[in-house]
Parts: structure tokens; sequence; C-alpha cells
């Protein structure tokens, strides 16, 4: 018998492993009789193998396991569904939240978060909701700020009071303690993005809301930068280039997501992206300013810079200006002189300081007023005494309380005038009458007193702000506006404004000691410059201009009995494309430095107001009060000109800057 190979010998257990578990392959149960075997020969020696790596050891199988019983398995449970990539910026409607069955009322003993949402959406006034917030505020301060950031299915509350677009709301939701910088998901969609979204129309609601949250604290910088700075360019539909987003990685920024970009640039007006701009270059109060507003309860002074197109140094004048004046132990009167060309904002910030203030403003055209006693009232014994006049009888009824006397035209009063208002801008011997028949003079030493000239009772004038306003010096502001206008628009050299300022200051002091004298020159506490529009104010200013264009036409349409009454343009809805290049085209035509916004306006009147109402008279059937709206677009041609046109086609997604939000139900 041929020997086999060592090698052969290690390999024939295992072949003769292999030949026995194929032969029991077709085997049909394991307990069935098996045939004999056949004898095992002594195998045949085969080649040797082609080296290769050494086979794997074998491994016994395991067992097949015995099949389980059947038995009663509880349900598996389904999946959790994953979490919505969807967000609160996705919708245009928050859940509806039922008002209360008693209506609100401050007698009730705890704050009741859902039922004050409830109430919101269903028409609460923003009277009854100060005086709502006010009760609870006096009562624990605390309890109610934890209250109002509370949230309702989820939804931080303050979203809900954004929702309604109404600024005096968010207004007070903020001051008595809503965080302007609420957030919600995972993605931490701010509240600031989910206002502009929402793409309120007509667009000057929106501009309101967005100032508000902005002058309240909010903070700019959750958006994007790419979309406000620069401010003054159309940016393309699908949003800014992805190399422009790099701050988009910041975890303030991630709910800024591909699918939100063009939607947020859709929504976003011109105003909007200045008053983004114009935030994120403002410098914080100190905290020393805070607590000192906020005792004083002049904490929306702070916001006062955010409310007006241009002007920085006149609104940042004012409000350190005002600061210093309360803090000032045994202050003096608040007087301050406006300077500057008409229709540059001077009557403006004097109307947004009272608004944020809540303070009353005495208005008084000097130009119509020839003597002092037109503006004062008439003294005993003229029998019209007792009537007083208008200025009179503000001060007296304001007499130690807060408010606003606004002198414009200054420089059209007399020296007479001058004299008698040196007792209430500061100390002085003064005369009043107690009764007609008696005349007692009194040398005093008052702050800011005057006498009522109905009846002479002291007339506390401390807490009085008065303005002056003048354009007589027109020629020396807009001089330096033409030489500093580019450093002012800087807000990194805040330094050199300092200097600046200061220069004009002595320049303007001396004018106005020529102009008024000394006695009342010496008297004013602040001068104020309004220097003109650069370009991109132009722009902004255009776009204001056609926001209230767009209100004023957005409304229904009235047919009265009356025809003086009609209000037959109505329920027009423009769609402003390349919003920047139409604001800055009408600007750089129509403005003209000696009129400011109102060459603006004008300009606006007759590039867009003029064909739109041509638009809507030509088009569609009689004027009714139920007709359909009309769709315009205002855009520019190739030329570079501003055209009107109908909509051919609307998409459902237009609305506020071409823009209406996402149109889907939280539901």
């Amino acid at each position: 018998m041929t020997r086999m190979t060592k090698k052969a010998q290690s390999l024939f257990p295992i072949r003769v492993l292999r030949a026995l578990l194929m032969r029991t392959a077709n085997v049909t149960h394991p307990f069935e009789p098996q045939p004999k075997p056949e004898p095992v020969l002594e195998p045949v020696p085969e080649p040797e193998p082609a080296p290769g790596p050494e086979p794997e050891p074998y491994i016994e199988p395991e067992p097949y396991p015995e099949p389980e019983p059947e038995s009663v398995h509880e349900p598996v449970p389904e999946p959790e569904p994953e979490p919505q990539t969807a967000g609160i910026l996705d919708y245009d409607q928050l859940p509806r939240i039922p008002p209360p069955v008693i209506p609100l009322s401050h007698k009730a003993d705890e704050f009741d978060l859902a039922a004050v949402i409830g109430s919101i959406q269903n028409g609460y006034s923003v009277t009854d909701l100060q005086k709502y917030l006010s009760h609870y505020y006096k009562v624990d301060e605390r309890s109610l700020k934890d209250a109002l950031n509370g949230e309702i299915e989820g939804i931080p509350a303050i979203f809900y009071v954004v929702e309604t677009n109404d600024a005096e709301l968010i207004r007070y939701w903020i001051k008595y303690g809503g965080d302007p910088n609420a957030t919600h998901g995972p993605l931490r969609s701010p509240l600031l993005a989910f206002a502009i979204l929402r793409g309120a129309y007509p667009r000057f609601q929106a501009a309101r809301t967005t100032e508000t949250l902005l002058r309240l604290g909010a903070s700019p910088l959750v958006i994007p930068t790419a979309y406000y700075d620069p401010f003054d360019r159309d940016i393309p539909e699908s949003g800014p280039e992805d190399d422009e987003l790099r701050d988009n990685v910041d975890g303030e920024r991630l709910w800024c997501t591909p699918e939100i970009r063009s939607h947020l640039v859709a929504a976003l007006s011109l105003t909007q992206r200045y008053l983004l701009w114009r935030a994120s270059k403002q410098e914080p109060a100190s905290s020393r300013e805070r607590t000192l507003a906020s005792r004083r309860d002049a904490e929306e002074i702070l916001g006062l810079e955010q409310t007006i197109i241009g002007q920085r140094l006149a609104a940042w004048s004012l409000r350190k200006s005002f600061l210093i004046n309360l803090a000032m132990p045994g202050r003096k009167p608040l007087i301050l002189l406006f300077v500057g060309v008409k229709g540059h904002g001077k009557s403006e910030l004097v109307s947004r300081l009272a608004h944020l203030l809540s303070l009353e403003v005495e208005k008084v055209n000097c130009a119509s007023f020839s003597i002092e006693e037109e503006l004062f009232g008439y003294k005993a014994p003229d029998l019209a005494h007792d009537m007083g006049s208008p200025l009179n009888n503000f001060l007296a009824n304001k007499s130690g309380q807060r408010s606003i006397v606004f002198m414009d035209e200054f420089d059209k009063t007399s020296e007479e005038v001058h004299k008698t208002l040196l007792a209430p801008f500061d100390r002085g011997t003064f005369t009043y009458r107690c009764f007609p028949s008696c005349l007692y003079v009194l040398t005093l030493k008052p702050i800011g007193t005057y006498a009522d000239r109905r009846n002479g009772d002291k007339v506390d004038c401390t807490n009085t702000i008065w303005i002056l306003a003048t354009n007589k010096f027109d020629d020396t502001v807009a001089e330096f506006s033409k030489q500093n206008n580019a450093v002012i628009c800087d807000s990194d050299l805040r330094s050199e404004h300092h200097t600046l300022k200061r220069q004009l200051h002595r320049s303007l002091r001396n004018e106005c000691i020529a102009s008024f004298g000394a006695p009342l020159a010496n008297q004013i506490t602040e001068i104020i410059p309004f220097l003109t529009f650069n370009a991109d104010e132009q722009a902004v200013i255009a776009d204001k201009c056609i926001m209230e264009l767009e209100s004023r036409i957005s409304g229904p349409v009235i047919i009265s009995s009356n025809p003086d009454e009609d209000q037959p343009v109505g329920n027009v809805r423009l769609q402003i494309t390349h919003n920047a290049a139409v604001c800055g085209t009408i600007a750089k035509e129509y403005y003209l430095p000696e009129l400011g916004t109102r060459s603006i306006a004008h300009g606006v009147d007759i590039a867009i107001a003029n064909p739109v109402v041509g638009h809507y008279l030509e088009g569609g059937d009689d004027l009714s009060e139920d007709q359909a709206e009309t769709k315009l677009t205002v855009g520019t041609n190739e030329e570079g000109e501003v055209v009107v046109s109908p909509v051919v086609s609307a998409s459902s997604n237009t609305g506020a800057n071409g823009y209406a939000g996402f149109k889907s139900s939280w539901y």
C-alpha cells in the first residue's frame, strides 16, 4: 500500500468529515436508520495543493434552536416619529387660544397668562392691556416678569404678541418684563426673525414692529449681517452668496437654513434692513444709564436713535442731554435749540421723543404771533386775562410734570417774548397778579417757574422740556454737513463726533447771541444740528414715503351718501421689486437739500402714486366697497426708470415686500 505523505495524513480527517457531511445532507429525519458505511479504503495520495493561506480550523456548528411554543405577545410599540425640521418660522399662524369666559380683570388673585393671550388674539385693546399689566407689576414685579416669559402650548408667550404686529402691544409687553430676545425650538428661532418673516402688509406696520423690537433691546445680530450690511443693495432672490454667510455658523443664526434664506430676502424691506444696520452700529447704553433711565421712568429714551432716519448726531445728542439733565441735582429745565434746514427731521424727532416718554406736546408756531400777549395771554386787569392762552394753560396744567413745549420758527419771536421766557427757563425776578385788584411784586429765586396769567398761581416748569426750532442758521449747518457728513455716518469715529460737535456748537452759539441776545442764549442747554441726508438715507426716506402710500391705498373703498366723504381708491396692493433700486432712483432724481423729506415725498407721488391711481381707475368694474383687490408691481426697467405695471399672475407667496409668509397653519 502506498504510504501517504505527512501532509496528506494531516488532511485525512477533514476529507472524511466532508464526505460524511455530504452523505447526511439528504437525511429527512434525524432518527431515521442510516445505511451501513462502506469500508474505508486507504486514500490515494492527492497532489499537494498550491501554496496559499492555511485553512481555517473547523468549528462545530451550533444545533438549530428548538422552536418556542406559541404565545401571545404584547404589540410592539411603533417607533416615535422623528422631530420635525420645520420650526416656528415655517408657520404664518400660531395656535388659537380661546378667550376667557369671564373678561380679564386685575381684581383676580393671580395673573392668567393663557387668558391674556386668548384675549389679545381676540382684540384686547392696548389700553386695557397696559392697565392689566400695570396692576400686577405693582403687586409683584418679579412674578409678572416670569409669567410674561412663560409658554403657551410650548411657544413663548411673546411670540403671540408679536404675531399681532401691533407695535403698542409689543411695547407694553416688553416694558413690563417680556424678553425681546426670546427664541423657540432646537434651532433657537429668534423672535425678531419671526416678526420679519411673518411679512405683514402694509409694510409700514412690519417696519414699526421691527423698529419696536430693536429699540427695546432685540439683538440685530441674530439676523446674518449679509442681509443688511450694506443695507442699500438688492439681494439675490435666493439669498446672499455662501461666502457672505460665514457668520451663519454661529449658534444665534443656525435657524437661517437654506430653505429660510429666500423667504427672508423677500420679507425684508429696505427700511427694515436700514433699521437692522443702524441697530448693529449703535453703542449699547451703560449700566448706569440704564439704571438712571429706569428709575426715572424714561428707559425708552435709550432707543431714541432707532426711531428716526438719519440724524444720528441729533438723536445721540438729545439722548445724552436728556440723561445728563435727569442726573443733575437741582437741575434747571432742559432747553434745546434745534437748528437745520426744513424737512430734515426736527418735528419728527420731537414726535418720537414724546412717544417714547409718553408725554404731551404743546406745539407753538411762533410765526403766527406778533405780540407777547398772544403767546402767553393777557395780564390783569385786561378783561381777557382769565382766558389765558393755549401755552399758558398747558404749562399750568402740567405744573411739576414732565412735558414738552415745541416752539417752531423761534427766530420769528420778539425781544419781549425772549424776556418773558427767562422766568421759566431759569432763575429771575418775576411779577404776577394774585387778584385783579392788587399787584404783588415778589422777588424770588426759583428754578424754572412761571406765573399763570389767569390767576397768578406759580407754575413749576422744572420738568418741562423746551425745544426751540429755527432755520436761521441753515447756511452754517449746511456747510458743516457737507464737510463732515461722511465722518458722522461712521459709527466707529464717535470720539471725532465729540470734536466736531463742539466746533459747531461754538460757531452756532455766537450766532445765537447775535440773534436772540446773550441772556436767552445763555439759558440754552444744547444746540442740536440736523444735517442734510446722504444718498443712502435719501433712499430710506423714499421707502418710508412709499410705505405711507401703501397704507393709504390698502384700506377699503368707501362710497358714502356724501360724495365729499368718499374714499374711491382702496384695496390696492403694491408689490415692490428691487426695493433699493426703486428708492435710490427716486431719491437721486427728486431730493432737494432745501426741502428735505418734502422733495422726496413729491417724487414718490410723481413716480408711483400717480401711475398707481391711473392704473386703478382704468381697470376693473365700477367702484364698490366689496371690489376685488388690485395688484400692481413697482420696479425699474432696463433704463433704470421706475415703472408701475399690473401683476399678471401673482404668486401665492407674494406679500409685504412681494412676500406674505409661509401661509401654513399651526394645525
